[in-house]
């Protein structure tokens, strides 16, 4: 760069003709730059971990909820921030059913897509908020709400019961879409159960229950409809698993 001096005296200085090209060939970079990261980078869900990416390692994962701590195997999530393990609200696993396993690439259909017919069970361990049990919920919240609280039984060992069904512009409980299902396990414990009916707007319906595992901890599962008849081994089985990865009852 040199310096000189033009029409009235004023300092003229040159300016290095590499600086016009830089500056574009920097600002193409950046934009090249952004567009790629919006393309082909992480997204916002990847990066909280809620796109579904199941593992294939057993390595067991430490999650402590309710001051329980639970260590269950790395396939048996679907999602990676349930991998990250540490004290948690809740967490989500989710096993083959009828044998309770985990994530294996074969199974990557069951596992990530909601098929009516497909045999995953989806398992919720979360920290109890509410004191009142199962079958306070089901004296004070479900059978009020029913049309007939004799209900109707089924092959299956369950008494079926029914809600009003959803009109327009008429208020309804919440209940409209499902049928209620109560039972007693095979120590004769209560078991109550929620199904979506089967119906043309509902293409994937599923049951699913929730009960007490501790003084904090509670359980919610979930299955397809079609395996319902199984709804008595579904159970003993979710809560068997549960209890094998409880690490506090060593």
């Amino acid at each position: 760069m040199s310096d000189g001096y033009g029409f009235g005296g004023e300092e003229i200085k040159e300016e290095s003709s590499w600086r016009y090209p830089i500056g574009i060939f920097l600002a193409t970079l950046v934009l090249c730059a952004i567009f790629l990261y919006y393309y082909v980078g992480p997204s916002v869900d990847e990066f909280k971990g809620d796109l579904p990416s199941p593992a294939i390692t057993e390595e067991s994962v430490s999650i402590e909820i309710g001051g329980s701590v639970f260590a269950p195997a790395a396939n048996y999530t679907v999602y990676p921030r349930a991998r990250r393990g540490g004290v948690r609200d809740e967490v989500s696993l989710y096993a083959l059913w009828p044998n309770m396993s985990g994530y294996t690439p074969s199974h990557r259909k069951e596992f990530v897509e909601n098929d009516p017919q497909t045999r995953r069970i989806n398992m919720v361990l979360s920290k109890r908020t509410t004191p009142i049990t199962e079958a306070e919920r089901l004296e004070t919240l479900y059978l009020p709400n029913t049309i007939d609280r004799r209900g109707v039984r089924t092959p299956y060992q369950l008494t079926k019961f029914a809600f009003a069904e959803r009109r327009a512009n008429v208020p309804t409980n919440g209940y409209a879409d499902t049928e209620l299902f109560v039972g007693a396990d095979e120590k004769e414990d209560l078991v109550v159960m929620f199904c979506f009916k089967e119906r043309s707007d509902i293409p994937s319906p599923e049951c699913w229950r929730t009960y007490e595992y501790s003084p904090t901890v509670s359980v919610s599962y979930r299955f397809k409809r079609p395996y319902l008849p199984e709804w008595r081994a579904i159970d003993a089985e979710v809560r068997s698993y549960v209890a094998g990865i409880d690490r506090t009852r060593l």
